[in-house]
């Protein structure tokens, strides 16, 4: 769970719930504030000054605003809450912007009960919609976004941004509507955060369960991953850092996240003849670069 990737698949996913306002917004992912790895996990840029945005969850923004996503694995703290806060107010410093034209938003999928009661203390925190907490006070416009509170209805891209989903909870974000932006990553996370309901999914199609035409062409194109496969996959990578280990004793983190993320058992045995014939650590990352 720890290594899924559900960054890529929050962005896909606020840009799905702000997708009426495509052509007033720019979305750049990680965007980065200095030469140092110091980044914003999204930077959102109204691109015209007068347009309103309605979206409950946009309602705060101004022209620059700053967006940190905290996933079902981590919890907002009240860190979390002051990086976010240093973030705003050195996005404004360095590139010259007024600081009145930023604001923050925490998008936290589990309840932040520690941080809200933090800032209830500190400042002065109202609850304006299911989900949307409004924190006033503080330099910037501030608003905490828990995203398993969020109207599904409403908000169904980050509502459904969860490792809890019931196979409804899956056929709801098939059958919603033709797409208009790629989320490949976002399906890919749901998939992979919701494994036994997708295992569950499958079993039941096999007793001859019927669910929406979409999702069965779904199941079977992108997500039918024989459970087989899988533990082929998981041996392939297991052998291939085995290998590694063996020869070079460590691994560096970047190479084994590399490793990790494949899936691919024929692509894992090539790798294997490379881990067991290269040189160097650094010829093998080049190798499968």
């Amino acid at each position: 769970m720890a290594r899924i990737s559900w960054h890529p698949a929050f962005v896909q996913a606020i840009q799905l719930e702000l997708e009426d306002y495509l052509d007033v917004l720019t979305f750049e992912t990680e965007h980065q504030l200095t030469t140092e790895p110091l980044k914003i996990d999204v930077l959102i840029i109204k691109k015209k000054k007068n347009v309103v945005i309605e979206k409950n969850i946009g309602r705060i923004f101004r022209q620059f605003n700053i967006v940190e996503y905290k996933s079902p694995n981590d919890r907002a703290t009240i860190a979390d809450y002051d990086k976010t806060q240093c973030y705003s107010r050195l996005y404004a410093a360095l590139n010259k912007k007024d600081v009145a034209e930023m604001s923050v938003t925490i998008v936290a999928t589990r309840h932040p009960r520690k941080l809200l009661k933090y800032l209830n203390n500190r400042y002065t925190v109202t609850h304006t919609q299911p989900g949307i907490y409004v924190v006033a006070g503080d330099t910037s416009p501030t608003q905490i976004v828990v995203s398993e509170e969020l109207p599904e209805e409403g908000n169904l891209w980050l509502n459904s941004l969860r490792n809890d989903l019931t196979i409804a909870g899956v056929d709801r974000l098939v059958v919603s509507k033709e797409l208009k932006l790629p989320m490949e990553a976002y399906f890919q996370v749901i998939v992979e955060a919701n494994i036994e309901v997708m295992e569950e999914l499958q079993m039941q199609r096999k007793k001859g369960f019927i669910f929406s035409e979409k999702l069965d062409a779904i199941c079977n194109e992108q997500w039918g991953v024989p459970a087989e496969a899988r533990g082929k996959a998981e041996a392939g990578r297991n052998m291939v850092l085995a290998i590694l280990r063996g020869r070079f004793k460590r691994v560096p983190r970047n190479t084994e996240r590399v490793i990790r993320n494949m899936s691919d058992p024929v692509a894992l045995e090539s790798w294997a003849v490379q881990a067991a014939t290269c040189q160097s650590l650094d010829e093998f990352a080049e190798a499968v670069k």
